[in-house]
Formats: structure tokens, sequence, C-alpha cells
């Protein structure tokens, strides 16, 4: 079987208190429908917000990471349903440009409308998916009056050696108490990164 007739499944395991919002296609409908499961699985005992409201934030959630080509997505919420961070797994490359980890890395820093401020913690691993950066950083809002908003991401991109793919996984959040909490969670999280070969018409594939 030739490499065209191969895709890839890219899946990454979520931590507990995560919610998984990846969307199968883009339409409103699916969006709320997942959501309002997402939300029928909290305690209402335990809701600091309105069940109809959560179920509206969640769809919002799911159709933006969607759109922006997330194949995977999740938010991190609290047992109250207050949102914590984002999670967005999405796929790059191409066909025959195979880049490594520090041939990447400067992009990471880059965000439209936002600028990264103080030092970045940069690291070089080997996971088992392939090699891989990891950038953790604040950084806050592009104003022209007034201060920004800040926040805190950390982003990984890892180099699979089984194709030319590039596996950006980003997580953010404005919350600095939770910042040692997730950067645990989000550490765990990769090392479940899975990258598996399907055939085009989506079946497993089995050499």
């Amino acid at each position: 079987m030739s490499s065209d007739d191969l895709e890839y499944r890219y899946s990454l395991d979520l931590a507990p208190g995560w919610v998984d919002l990846t969307l199968p296609d883009g339409s409103k409908a699916t969006a709320q429908k997942l959501a309002a499961a997402r939300v029928a699985q909290f305690n209402p005992l335990s809701l600091a917000v309105q069940k109809t409201s959560l179920v509206d934030s969640m769809a919002r959630v799911a159709m933006k990471a969607h759109e922006s080509g997330a194949v995977v997505a999740g938010t991190y919420y609290t047992d109250s349903g207050i949102s914590i961070a984002d999670l967005e797994l999405a796929v790059f490359g191409d066909d025959g440009v195979q880049p490594t980890p520090r041939d990447i890395q400067p992009m990471l820093l880059e965000w439209e409308n936002m600028e990264v401020v103080g030092d970045s913690d940069v690291r070089y691993l080997d996971l088992s998916a392939g090699p891989a950066v990891r950038v953790q950083a604040a950084m806050k809002e592009k104003k022209l009056f007034g201060r920004g908003r800040l926040s805190e991401f950390i982003r990984y991109a890892v180099c699979p050696a089984v194709n030319d793919d590039v596996v950006l996984v980003t997580v953010r959040w404005a919350t600095v108490q939770y910042s040692e909490e997730l950067a645990h969670m989000v550490d765990g999280m990769i090392d479940s990164l899975s990258i598996a070969p399907v055939q085009s018409d989506g079946e497993d594939f089995h050499a």
C-alpha cells in the first residue's frame, strides 16, 4: 500500500477535570448537543453558573476550536463550572518538508494580537511520539491604550518520526494560581499523544 493511501489519526488523553469538546463537524446543532451532554455530567448542585449559560459557552468554545482546525479540543473546568484553561491540538505540515523542533521553536512565541512578556521557559524533549519542543511563557494583549490582559500558555510542538507533520498542542489560561497545576497536567497529558495510521477510508491500518 502506497503512503498516499494512509492518513494519521491524532489523539490525546485528557486528564480529570478536562472536558472533551472535539467536534466531528462544524455545525451549531452538533456543538450544542455535545455541550449539553458534557454539562449533564456536572453536579447541578455544585454549579455556580446556569446550565444553559454553560452549554452555550461550551458550544462556542467547541465551534471556535473546530474553526481553527483543532483535531482535539478541551477545556479545564472547576466543579462549579468555571472555565480555567483551553486546549487545542492542531496538525500542520508540508509534504516533503520535515522541520526540527529547533526550526519550529521561534514560531511558538508568535501570537495574533498578543505579545510574549518576560522570559520564556524552553525545553527540548524526546517523547514517545517523536522529538519535541516545549515553551511556557506569559503574554499580554496588544493595545494602543491601557494595559492588555495577561495570560499564560504552554505550547508543545512534536515532530513525529512517521510523517512530515507537526503536532501543535496549545494550552492557555489567565488564572495564575492554577499555573503549577496546569503545567503538571499538560506535561502528563502530552505523554499520551498517539499517532496512528489509518487508511483513506478511515479504517485503522494494519501492516
